[in-house]
């Protein structure tokens, strides 16, 4: 068993006109340490699934496990990042942050404040931490969401579509923000996220999970980025192992010719 375990998941929710079958037959081993992608159309599931791993909804059929535990509920042991960031506006930026450490951790209040000025810290963030939310940019609220929840220190962190609201720039900034956090910790936390966003995925991800279009929404196929880390961007766009895996993806989101296929040249 995979240390993140879906067998035969079902989610299913009711209507006026009988059942809704949101996904189905959702079978999936994640190991622990790995950075999974889900993508494809509005509408096809990923966030239900992620939703089912957060344990906020219980599948009507089938069971997820983590660590050999089921899930039933939700736990600190899986942090959450929104892309609307979730921060409490009347907070400080530390105030948010050492709220949710010291709702979860059992440690003494000099470590729990150890912990916060550490992460944000790590993110650049410190010299911040008395403004609210809505004197950050964007891009700043999103390292804070990110810096709370790795303060917290969860086995496995949850995104749904965390950096589609910013700009470019900003995106790859947080890029490399993320892998850096993740480097941190050794590779020991396991990360989940949903994404449109193809160049994010293959960036990121050792796996690609591929969603058909929903209803009834089951996994179509489950892409492996074999591209070593660490990476490089400007490095990776030009190889021919990103090339295969976003045409390969391009082809099962669109069950058409990619763009290339097409005639037309990508500037890299």
């Amino acid at each position: 068993m995979g240390y993140l375990e879906i067998k035969d998941m079902e989610i299913s929710f009711p209507t006026p006109k009988g059942k809704y079958i949101a996904v189905k037959d959702i079978n999936l081993s994640i190991a622990k340490g790995e950075i999974v992608s889900i993508i494809g159309h509005s509408g096809c599931g990923k966030s239900t699934i992620m939703n089912a791993i957060g344990g906020m909804i219980i599948p009507t059929g089938g069971t997820v496990f983590l660590n050999d535990k089921k899930i039933k509920a939700p736990g600190p042991d899986r942090g959450i990042v929104f892309q609307n960031y979730s921060l409490l506006p009347w907070l400080t930026v530390y105030q948010n942050i050492f709220q949710a450490v010291d709702a979860v951790m059992t440690c003494s209040k000099f470590d729990k404040h150890e912990i916060v000025e550490n992460n944000l810290k790590m993110v650049n963030l410190y010299i911040h931490k008395d403004k609210l939310p809505g004197q950050l940019s964007g891009g700043m609220k999103q390292r804070v969401a990110i810096a709370r929840a790795f303060a917290i220190n969860p086995s496995v962190l949850l995104l749904d579509e965390p950096f589609g609201a910013l700009d470019a720039l900003t995106k790859g900034t947080m890029h490399l923000e993320l892998l850096k956090l993740w480097n941190l910790d050794n590779r020991e936390k396991t990360i989940i996220m949903v994404t449109h966003d193809i160049e994010e995925a293959i960036f990121l991800s050792d796996r690609i999970i591929v969603m058909n279009d929903g209803p009834s929404a089951t996994i179509r196929e489950i892409e492996n980025v074999r591209i070593p880390r660490p990476r490089n961007k400007l490095d990776i766009v030009n190889s021919p192992e990103y090339r295969a895996i976003r045409d390969r993806l391009l082809h099962l989101l669109t069950d058409k010719f990619s763009i290339e296929d097409l005639g037309i040249k990508y500037k890299n």
